[in-house]
């Protein structure tokens, strides 16, 4: 079975546009690798492969009720909601943060990294390199909610899964919201994010070889190729 080499991980930023308000954006990053042929040969024709993504949305502080913002996306974003009294970050959020003034918020509401690249801290360094890119640097409140991706047989898997993602997200600089502790949350004015996101530049430096077999070449039409890894 001839295998590949993926490498050097870079994200590709897409507006998605599913937001009706002014006041929000949703955003998706893709993660991307380069690839070494088996025969050990890389060229600039080479596509990269795409091996996950994070969906996340930004929404200005102040300008109309969350709760709305977050209802007109999806379940996964209004879980969000209680964090928030009207059109601002609520009180308790924010003295857990000192009392920081929050003009924005950052809510990642997805990620997923193909089931045979996991392992190696992916999705760790896609969510943080997200945060330095487009997360604003003192004023922005960032949210995720670590819950395990696809049906869960019984309560009993899903706490346990729901209870390893914490810890692992926690990597990331992030940590439990007291009045929500099932959210994790952060504020860009503290270098914690930044220091979390430095252990993690290791990963710039990962190499997985998968089979060439789990590559496939997307429908790109006029863009330029890309292939995807499949389980």
């Amino acid at each position: 079975m001839s295998t590949a080499t993926l490498f050097a991980p870079k994200i590709r930023y897409t507006s998605t546009g599913e937001s009706q308000f002014d006041a929000m954006a949703t955003w998706r990053a893709e993660l991307e690798l380069a690839y070494l042929e088996i025969d050990g040969v890389w060229g600039e024709d080479t596509p990269d492969v795409l091996a996950g993504y994070a969906d996340f949305l930004i929404l200005n502080v102040g300008e109309h009720p969350i709760f709305d913002l977050l209802d007109s996306l999806s379940a996964d974003a209004e879980f969000f909601a209680d964090l928030f009294d009207d059109d601002a970050v609520d009180f308790m959020v924010q003295d857990q943060f000192d009392a920081m003034p929050f003009n924005r918020v950052m809510i990642i509401t997805m990620v997923d990294v193909a089931a045979p690249l996991r392992g190696h801290d992916l999705g760790a360094w896609l969510v943080a390199e997200t945060i330095a890119r487009m997360a604003s640097p003192t004023d922005t409140l960032v949210l995720l909610y670590p819950h395990p991706a696809g049906p869960c047989t019984d309560s009993a898997s899903e706490l346990a899964g729901t209870t390893a993602l914490s810890r692992y997200w926690q990597r990331v600089g992030l940590e439990p919201i007291n009045s929500q502790p099932d959210i994790l949350g952060q504020s860009t004015a503290y270098t914690t994010l930044q220091e979390a996101r430095a252990l993690l530049s290791v990963v710039d430096k990962v190499e997985i070889g998968v089979p060439t077999s789990q590559l496939i070449e997307e429908p790109r039409g006029y863009v330029e190729s890309r292939h995807t890894v499949i389980t």
